[in-house]
């Protein structure tokens, strides 16, 4: 199987490189285009968040509120906002200027409904919290809370505005045309209220795989390749025909504990562990230098994090040292089992080569020390699965971490977590940040946060990751430093035709 893969990968680099077989032909590209098709390396899912179903909401509907990269909050659809006194009112004032789709104009009346439907369906976790939203004059709506909750501004900074009682209608810069298994087709809507956007039509056009999209850019079939594979980046750069667009992308990759199993419950174990791993050589040669050492589960980037004093250093010495001092001792190979100190298995998602390869290179890593890590390759639904049952020892995923309700939602234990490792050393911290009236506060919080993580460490987090995006030459992009291109894509146009 390995073999395969690498064979795999190998034709998908001959591909993206720009070698095509006999009667593979670009598009004529003498005039150049007002419509644009982007190829999306993942089926749609159920999940929202999902490459191809995040790409068609961001082009069609807008958020209340916008995160900055840094994780703050600048206006959107939402101009200004408020608490009252008990932080358990939220004001929100309203753009009057944005249209739906339709024609319908955006007012308090149908913000309030709209967010009662974000609400129902627990569009983000922080909404648990929100007992009433009211409508209160003609362009603003108040959210009545049952607690302070200093998760519900951000977290509406990731909620789609949407049309109440139908879903599919936004305020984005394109509305929806038409809808296939295979391609969804979007219109420039011309009464957007920033400006008509400068593309008439996207094509947002669905492959199995991101190999399957990069071999479609090569052969002109699509435009823009929504992510480049990590393994194929530097050949994709080095096309002239298309440019590439970095950004770090606020999501994680952590070797997370089930703090039940026999050892793994035991803090100087798991302490030993993240002293084993060398989470620069990781990033080197797991995700081919794009990415960053992760410290903990909090945004590097983030306006409240402070790097950790005493984050986990690569020292397999110490590692080794610890592991003596606890008892867990180097064993020599008995009758079905392999020698070392001791044995746990890992999860992970079998079907993306990012998580092959870390796992592989953590394995090695850990053996070093004597610590024996299965892997076991599943599904991602049957991952899910296991994961939300505790039916593992550990597991390797990646996690969201720019907003903070995120990480409030997985490492603190509740009752219908999407996470079940047991652990809660953390909680009452987590609990204290979510209830923060201020900036001074949250600061507080994310660094006592970042203190018990160390101390006493739910998982060994292992690296930040960097997204790369592919354009067409033929369109002028409108960049900003480190931001992902998507978000102003309203902004592009058609590259001007070279002059003879």
């Amino acid at each position: 199987m390995l073999t395969l893969r690498w064979c795999l990968t190998f034709v998908t680099i001959v591909a993206v490189a720009g070698v095509c077989a006999p009667g593979c032909e670009r598009r004529d590209v003498a005039a150049p285009p007002a419509a644009i098709r982007i190829g999306v390396g993942a089926p749609p899912t159920e999940n929202r968040r999902s490459g191809f179903n995040f790409v068609v909401d961001m082009l069609s509907t807008e958020t209340w509120m916008t995160m900055r990269p840094d994780g703050s909050i600048s206006d959107r659809l939402a101009n200004r906002w408020t608490w009252d006194d008990s932080h358990t009112r939220l004001r929100l004032s309203l753009r009057t200027d944005v249209l739906f789709h339709d024609g319908t104009q955006l007012t308090g009346e149908l913000a309030a409904r709209s967010l009662r439907e974000s609400v129902a369906e627990g569009a983000n976790y922080s909404f648990s919290s929100v007992q009433e939203v009211t409508p209160v004059g003609p362009s603003e709506v108040e959210l009545r809370l049952s607690a302070p909750n200093s998760f519900v501004v951000p977290d509406l900074a990731l909620t789609s505005v949407r049309l109440p009682a139908n879903r599919s209608i936004g305020t984005g810069p394109f509305r929806i045309a038409s809808v296939t298994e295979q391609l969804t087709l979007l219109e420039a809507f011309p009464k957007y209220y920033r400006g008509r956007p400068g593309l008439s039509q996207i094509e947002v056009a669905n492959y199995p795989r991101q190999r399957n999209a990069w071999a479609a850019m090569m052969r002109g079939e699509i435009d823009m390749l929504h992510e480049v594979s990590r393994e194929a980046a530097e050949f994709v750069e080095a096309e002239t025909t298309v440019k590439t667009y970095s950004f770090q992308r606020p999501y994680y990759i952590p070797l997370v504990f089930n703090v039940r199993h026999p050892i793994l419950k035991r803090a100087e174990v798991r302490i030993a562990i993240n002293q084993a791993l060398d989470r620069v050589a990781l990033v080197r040669d797991g995700m081919n230098g794009r990415g960053r050492p992760a410290d903990g589960p909090i945004w590097p980037q983030h306006w409240a994090y402070t790097p950790d004093r005493e984050a986990f250093v690569y020292n397999p010495e110490s590692a080794r040292r610890r592991l003596d001092a606890a008892g867990i001792v180097d064993k020599p190979a008995s009758k079905g089992t392999a020698p070392g100190r001791f044995s746990f298995t890992c999860l992970f998602f079998a079907d993306d080569a990012r998580f092959d390869r870390l796992a592989v290179l953590v394995q090695k890593q850990l053996a070093e020390a004597g610590i024996d890590m299965k892997l076991v390759p599943l599904s991602q639904k049957a991952l899910t699965e296991r994961i939300k049952t505790g039916n593992f020892d550990a597991f390797i995923f990646e996690m969201a971490g720019r907003s903070l309700s995120w990480v409030y939602e997985f490492w603190r234990s509740h009752k219908g977590s999407m996470n079940n490792t047991g652990y809660v050393a953390a909680d009452a911290t987590l609990d204290r940040l979510r209830a923060a009236r201020s900036d001074d506060e949250i600061r507080a919080g994310i660094a006592e946060l970042g203190r018990i993580l160390h101390n006493d460490p739910p998982a060994a987090f292992l690296a930040w990751q960097v997204t790369t995006r592919a354009v067409s030459t033929h369109f002028d992009v409108a960049a900003e430093e480190n931001r992902d291109i998507l978000s102003s894509i309203w902004q592009w146009r058609p590259a001007e035709a070279p002059r003879k």
